[in-house]
Protein backbone atom coordinates (compact mmCIF):
# COMPACT_ATOMS: atom_id res chain seq x y z
CA UNK A 1 0.00 0.00 0.00
CA UNK A 2 1.35 3.45 -0.72
CA UNK A 3 2.63 5.43 2.22
CA UNK A 4 1.70 8.93 1.14
CA UNK A 5 2.73 12.07 2.99
CA UNK A 6 -0.39 13.64 4.47
CA UNK A 7 -1.02 17.39 4.65
CA UNK A 8 -2.63 17.67 8.05
CA UNK A 9 -1.95 17.10 11.70
CA UNK A 10 -3.63 14.24 13.50
CA UNK A 11 -5.29 13.72 16.86
CA UNK A 12 -4.08 11.09 19.31
CA UNK A 13 -7.33 9.15 19.00
CA UNK A 14 -6.93 8.84 15.25
CA UNK A 15 -3.26 7.90 15.64
CA UNK A 16 -4.14 5.12 18.08
CA UNK A 17 -6.83 3.82 15.77
CA UNK A 18 -4.51 3.96 12.78
CA UNK A 19 -1.85 1.86 14.50
CA UNK A 20 -4.27 -1.05 14.64
CA UNK A 21 -4.14 -1.22 10.85
CA UNK A 22 -1.81 -3.64 9.11
CA UNK A 23 0.83 -1.73 7.19
CA UNK A 24 2.76 -3.59 4.52
CA UNK A 25 4.41 -2.72 1.24
CA UNK A 26 5.86 0.68 0.50
CA UNK A 27 6.25 3.32 -2.14
CA UNK A 28 7.74 6.75 -2.46
CA UNK A 29 6.20 9.30 -0.07
CA UNK A 30 4.32 11.85 -2.12
CA UNK A 31 2.40 15.03 -1.57
CA UNK A 32 -1.16 15.46 -2.92
CA UNK A 33 -1.10 17.78 -5.91
CA UNK A 34 2.67 17.50 -6.36
CA UNK A 35 4.78 15.60 -8.85
CA UNK A 36 5.14 11.98 -7.71
CA UNK A 37 8.10 11.34 -10.04
CA UNK A 38 10.68 14.06 -9.38
CA UNK A 39 12.73 14.86 -12.48
CA UNK A 40 14.36 17.72 -14.32
CA UNK A 41 11.06 18.49 -16.04
CA UNK A 42 8.85 18.51 -12.95
CA UNK A 43 9.16 20.52 -9.74
CA UNK A 44 7.96 18.97 -6.50
CA UNK A 45 6.20 21.38 -4.13
CA UNK A 46 5.50 20.85 -0.44
CA UNK A 47 3.83 23.34 1.90
CA UNK A 48 4.41 26.06 -0.66
CA UNK A 49 8.14 25.37 -1.02
CA UNK A 50 9.49 24.21 -4.38
CA UNK A 51 11.96 21.33 -4.40
CA UNK A 52 13.69 21.10 -7.80
CA UNK A 53 15.84 18.22 -8.97
CA UNK A 54 19.54 18.85 -8.28
CA UNK A 55 21.82 17.18 -10.81
CA UNK A 56 25.00 17.86 -8.82
CA UNK A 57 23.64 16.27 -5.64
CA UNK A 58 22.20 13.34 -7.60
CA UNK A 59 25.68 12.78 -9.00
CA UNK A 60 26.98 12.24 -5.45
CA UNK A 61 24.83 9.13 -4.95
CA UNK A 62 26.55 5.73 -4.79
CA UNK A 63 26.48 3.88 -8.08
CA UNK A 64 24.25 1.09 -6.77
CA UNK A 65 21.57 3.60 -5.73
CA UNK A 66 21.74 5.38 -9.10
CA UNK A 67 21.34 2.06 -10.90
CA UNK A 68 18.27 0.92 -8.97
CA UNK A 69 16.82 4.44 -8.65
CA UNK A 70 15.54 3.84 -5.12
CA UNK A 71 16.61 4.62 -1.56
CA UNK A 72 15.23 2.31 1.13
CA UNK A 73 14.58 3.80 4.57
CA UNK A 74 13.00 2.41 7.75
CA UNK A 75 10.85 3.93 10.51
CA UNK A 76 8.84 2.51 13.39
CA UNK A 77 5.91 4.81 12.52
CA UNK A 78 5.10 5.17 16.23
CA UNK A 79 6.30 8.67 17.09
CA UNK A 80 3.85 11.35 15.94
CA UNK A 81 4.38 13.88 14.59
CA UNK A 82 7.82 12.67 13.49
CA UNK A 83 6.46 9.52 11.88
CA UNK A 84 3.13 7.75 12.38
CA UNK A 85 0.44 5.80 10.58
CA UNK A 86 -2.59 7.91 9.75
CA UNK A 87 -6.24 6.85 9.56
CA UNK A 88 -5.79 5.74 5.94
CA UNK A 89 -2.88 3.45 6.74
CA UNK A 90 -0.33 5.88 5.29
CA UNK A 91 2.92 6.92 6.95
CA UNK A 92 2.80 10.62 7.76
CA UNK A 93 4.77 13.28 9.59
CA UNK A 94 8.07 15.15 9.48
CA UNK A 95 10.15 12.17 8.36
CA UNK A 96 7.97 11.11 5.39
CA UNK A 97 7.79 14.77 4.31
CA UNK A 98 11.57 15.19 4.47
CA UNK A 99 12.06 11.96 2.56
CA UNK A 100 9.68 13.15 -0.15
CA UNK A 101 11.80 16.29 -0.51
CA UNK A 102 15.01 14.26 -0.53
CA UNK A 103 13.64 12.00 -3.26
CA UNK A 104 12.61 15.00 -5.34
CA UNK A 105 16.03 16.62 -4.97
CA UNK A 106 17.95 13.48 -5.90
CA UNK A 107 15.53 12.19 -8.54
CA UNK A 108 15.05 8.80 -6.86
CA UNK A 109 12.10 6.93 -5.45
CA UNK A 110 11.82 6.61 -1.67
CA UNK A 111 10.87 3.22 -0.24
CA UNK A 112 9.94 3.89 3.40
CA UNK A 113 9.32 0.69 5.33
CA UNK A 114 7.65 0.37 8.73
CA UNK A 115 9.48 -1.86 11.18
CA UNK A 116 9.99 -2.23 14.92
CA UNK A 117 12.54 0.20 16.31
CA UNK A 118 14.94 -2.52 17.46
CA UNK A 119 15.07 -3.99 13.92
CA UNK A 120 16.20 -0.77 12.25
CA UNK A 121 19.94 -0.61 13.04
CA UNK A 122 20.49 -4.34 12.35
CA UNK A 123 18.57 -3.87 9.09
CA UNK A 124 21.02 -1.20 7.95
CA UNK A 125 24.00 -3.32 9.04
CA UNK A 126 22.69 -6.26 6.99
CA UNK A 127 22.05 -4.13 3.90
CA UNK A 128 18.27 -4.50 4.02
CA UNK A 129 17.85 -0.73 4.40
CA UNK A 130 20.00 2.12 3.14
CA UNK A 131 19.36 4.20 6.25
CA UNK A 132 17.42 4.58 9.46
CA UNK A 133 15.41 7.80 9.80
CA UNK A 134 15.10 8.83 13.46
CA UNK A 135 17.95 7.24 15.35
CA UNK A 136 19.50 8.89 18.41
CA UNK A 137 23.10 9.95 17.77
CA UNK A 138 24.96 8.34 20.67
CA UNK A 139 28.57 7.08 20.81
CA UNK A 140 27.43 3.44 20.88
CA UNK A 141 25.40 3.94 17.70
CA UNK A 142 28.37 5.61 16.00
CA UNK A 143 30.34 2.41 16.46
CA UNK A 144 28.30 0.86 13.64
CA UNK A 145 26.60 3.80 11.86
CA UNK A 146 27.44 7.27 10.62
CA UNK A 147 24.75 9.65 11.81
CA UNK A 148 23.45 12.52 9.65
CA UNK A 149 21.83 14.65 12.36
CA UNK A 150 18.79 16.79 11.56
CA UNK A 151 16.41 16.86 14.57
CA UNK A 152 16.76 17.89 18.22
CA UNK A 153 15.39 15.22 20.48
CA UNK A 154 14.91 14.12 24.03
CA UNK A 155 12.30 12.58 26.24
CA UNK A 156 9.81 13.52 28.91
CA UNK A 157 7.71 11.88 31.58
CA UNK A 158 4.11 11.55 30.39
CA UNK A 159 1.50 10.66 33.00
CA UNK A 160 -2.25 10.57 33.39
CA UNK A 161 -3.93 13.95 33.84
CA UNK A 162 -3.70 15.05 37.45
CA UNK A 163 -0.39 13.23 37.91
CA UNK A 164 -1.86 10.72 40.41
CA UNK A 165 1.55 9.27 41.37
CA UNK A 166 3.23 12.67 41.88
CA UNK A 167 5.98 12.13 39.32
CA UNK A 168 8.34 15.11 39.17
CA UNK A 169 11.78 16.12 37.85
CA UNK A 170 13.48 13.71 40.25
CA UNK A 171 13.67 10.32 38.47
CA UNK A 172 13.58 8.61 41.87
CA UNK A 173 9.95 9.73 42.16
CA UNK A 174 9.25 6.79 39.80
CA UNK A 175 10.63 4.11 42.13
CA UNK A 176 8.05 1.35 42.54
CA UNK A 177 5.97 2.54 39.57
CA UNK A 178 5.17 0.81 36.30
CA UNK A 179 7.20 2.61 33.64
CA UNK A 180 6.62 2.12 29.92
CA UNK A 181 9.24 2.55 27.18
CA UNK A 182 9.79 1.43 23.61
CA UNK A 183 11.88 -1.70 23.27
CA UNK A 184 15.44 -1.19 22.10
CA UNK A 185 15.58 2.53 22.92
CA UNK A 186 17.99 4.48 25.09
CA UNK A 187 15.09 5.08 27.48
CA UNK A 188 14.89 1.33 28.12
CA UNK A 189 18.54 1.32 29.22
CA UNK A 190 18.09 4.46 31.35
CA UNK A 191 15.05 3.08 33.18
CA UNK A 192 16.90 -0.20 33.85
CA UNK A 193 19.72 1.80 35.41
CA UNK A 194 17.24 3.93 37.35
CA UNK A 195 15.58 0.83 38.80
CA UNK A 196 18.93 -0.36 40.11
CA UNK A 197 19.48 3.07 41.68
CA UNK A 198 16.05 2.87 43.34
CA UNK A 199 17.04 -0.41 45.00
CA UNK A 200 20.41 1.03 46.04
CA UNK A 201 18.50 3.86 47.74
CA UNK A 202 16.31 1.37 49.61
CA UNK A 203 13.27 2.04 47.40
CA UNK A 204 11.14 -0.39 45.43
CA UNK A 205 12.47 -1.26 41.95
CA UNK A 206 10.71 -0.01 38.85
CA UNK A 207 8.36 -2.34 37.02
CA UNK A 208 9.82 -1.79 33.54
CA UNK A 209 7.47 -2.57 30.68
CA UNK A 210 8.92 -2.47 27.16
CA UNK A 211 6.62 -2.21 24.15
CA UNK A 212 7.22 -2.95 20.51
CA UNK A 213 5.97 -0.69 17.74
CA UNK A 214 3.13 0.95 19.67
CA UNK A 215 2.16 4.43 20.78
CA UNK A 216 3.11 4.51 24.45
CA UNK A 217 0.00 6.56 25.20
CA UNK A 218 -2.10 3.45 24.54
CA UNK A 219 -0.93 1.44 27.58
CA UNK A 220 -0.80 4.64 29.67
CA UNK A 221 -4.42 5.50 28.90
CA UNK A 222 -5.42 1.88 29.50
CA UNK A 223 -3.86 1.97 32.98
CA UNK A 224 -1.25 -0.69 32.21
CA UNK A 225 1.58 1.68 33.21
CA UNK A 226 1.86 4.70 35.52
CA UNK A 227 4.28 6.78 33.47
CA UNK A 228 5.89 6.53 30.04
CA UNK A 229 9.22 7.95 28.90
CA UNK A 230 8.01 9.50 25.66
CA UNK A 231 9.95 11.43 23.05
CA UNK A 232 9.55 15.19 23.31
CA UNK A 233 7.81 15.70 19.96
CA UNK A 234 5.08 13.14 20.67
CA UNK A 235 4.69 13.97 24.35
CA UNK A 236 4.10 17.65 23.73
CA UNK A 237 1.62 16.90 20.96
CA UNK A 238 -0.59 14.46 22.84
CA UNK A 239 -0.61 16.44 26.11
CA UNK A 240 -1.68 19.55 24.19
CA UNK A 241 -4.36 17.69 22.23
CA UNK A 242 -5.78 15.75 25.18
CA UNK A 243 -5.05 17.67 28.43
CA UNK A 244 -7.97 15.93 30.11
CA UNK A 245 -6.17 12.59 29.55
CA UNK A 246 -2.42 13.27 29.68
CA UNK A 247 0.05 15.71 31.15
CA UNK A 248 3.81 16.20 31.18
CA UNK A 249 5.43 15.73 34.60
CA UNK A 250 8.47 17.91 35.22
CA UNK A 251 10.73 19.35 32.55
CA UNK A 252 11.81 17.57 29.36
CA UNK A 253 15.30 16.08 29.12
CA UNK A 254 17.06 16.96 25.88
CA UNK A 255 19.35 14.02 25.23
CA UNK A 256 20.68 13.98 21.68
CA UNK A 257 20.15 14.69 18.04
CA UNK A 258 18.21 12.33 15.81
CA UNK A 259 19.73 11.37 12.51
CA UNK A 260 19.68 9.23 9.43
CA UNK A 261 21.87 6.24 10.31
CA UNK A 262 24.02 5.03 7.41
CA UNK A 263 26.42 2.09 7.37
CA UNK A 264 30.01 3.19 7.94
CA UNK A 265 31.11 1.56 4.68
CA UNK A 266 28.86 3.92 2.68
CA UNK A 267 30.45 7.38 3.07
CA UNK A 268 29.11 8.51 -0.33
CA UNK A 269 25.53 8.01 0.81
CA UNK A 270 26.23 9.71 4.14
CA UNK A 271 27.69 12.76 2.41
CA UNK A 272 24.86 12.89 -0.14
CA UNK A 273 22.20 12.90 2.58
CA UNK A 274 24.05 15.57 4.57
CA UNK A 275 24.44 17.86 1.53
CA UNK A 276 20.84 17.31 0.42
CA UNK A 277 19.38 18.07 3.83
CA UNK A 278 21.59 21.14 4.14
CA UNK A 279 20.28 22.41 0.81
CA UNK A 280 16.69 21.81 1.92
CA UNK A 281 17.47 23.77 5.07
CA UNK A 282 19.16 26.63 3.20
CA UNK A 283 16.21 26.98 0.82
CA UNK A 284 13.53 26.96 3.52
CA UNK A 285 12.04 23.55 2.74
CA UNK A 286 13.25 22.02 6.01
CA UNK A 287 11.67 24.81 8.07
CA UNK A 288 8.41 24.66 6.09
CA UNK A 289 8.07 20.98 6.99
CA UNK A 290 8.96 21.45 10.68
CA UNK A 291 6.56 24.38 10.98
CA UNK A 292 3.74 22.39 9.39
CA UNK A 293 4.06 19.84 12.18
CA UNK A 294 4.61 22.40 14.99
CA UNK A 295 8.19 21.24 15.54
CA UNK A 296 9.97 24.60 15.17
CA UNK A 297 11.60 24.32 18.60
CA UNK A 298 13.29 21.08 17.54
CA UNK A 299 14.92 22.41 14.37
CA UNK A 300 18.71 22.35 14.12
CA UNK A 301 20.89 25.24 13.02
CA UNK A 302 22.73 23.13 10.45
CA UNK A 303 22.96 19.51 9.35
CA UNK A 304 25.80 17.80 11.18
CA UNK A 305 27.46 14.37 11.00
CA UNK A 306 28.27 12.31 14.10
CA UNK A 307 27.77 15.32 16.34
CA UNK A 308 28.98 15.33 19.93
CA UNK A 309 27.11 18.57 20.61
CA UNK A 310 23.94 18.12 22.63
CA UNK A 311 20.96 20.48 22.24
CA UNK A 312 20.58 23.06 24.96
Amino acid sequence: MPHNTRMRAMTLAASVAALTLAVSGCSSPSTPGASESPSESGVFTIYGAEVPFDEELAGMLPEDVTEKGTLVFTTDGAAPPRSFVDENGDLAGVIPDLLAAIGATLGVEIDLQKNSFDAEVPGVESGRFDSTTGTGDFPTRREVLDMVDYYKAGYLYLVAAGNPHDVDDDPLSQCGLRVGVLKGTTQETLVTELSAKCEAEGEEPIDLQSFNNVLLEVPLQAGRVDVVWENTSTGYQVSAESPEVFEVAGDPIFAAYLGFGVSKDRPELRDTLQATLQKLMDEGVYSAIFEEWNQEDLEMDYISVNSDVRPE
